[in-house]
């Protein structure tokens, strides 16, 4: 999104942080401000300001939308949709973290974790014996003569 201003002269003044965020809210309308990256910090680039907005209902508010506003202008640039990846990275955080569903689902998923661990418990302990069966007593053995016939 900013490799156009890649080599652009640096910024000697730049917009207002109200005339950006409005510039932006146009781009995204129903949308919550999320966060603004200033030019020159990591979220931004030393031209523009970085306006990050998300949605409103419960699956798109993990979503991020950027927009891009020209400091020296107060323009927008540029407005995109992550990439499908990225929501899918985005949608699936809660999942890891166990956010989804509430207290039912969280105890259904520990209940599932304790089988989980009971299967493999049970399964080293099953191994483990039959290895031990397995094994010839090698102390106790007579040695094995074979007869040869002649």
């Amino acid at each position: 999104m900013t490799a156009p201003y890649r080599h652009a002269p640096p910024l000697k003044n730049r917009v207002p942080l109200d005339v950006a965020v409005a510039a932006a809210r146009v781009e995204a309308p129903g949308m919550r401000l999320a966060s603004v990256g200033f030019p020159g910090r990591d979220l931004a680039s030393p031209h523009h300001y970085m306006v990050l907005f998300t949605g409103q209902t419960a699956l798109t508010a993990r979503l991020l939308k950027p927009v891009l506003v020209d400091a020296a202008t107060g323009k927008v640039t540029e407005a995109r949709d992550m990439p499908w990846y990225m929501t899918a990275l985005l949608v699936s955080q809660p999942l890891h973290f166990g956010n989804y569903g509430g207290l039912p689902f969280k105890i259904i998923w520990a209940l599932l974790d304790v089988a989980t661990i009971i299967v493999l418990a049970s399964g080293l302990y099953l191994w483990i014996v039959c290895r031990r069966q397995d094994r010839p007593a090698t102390a106790q053995a007579e040695p094995m003569i074979m007869e040869t016939a002649e």
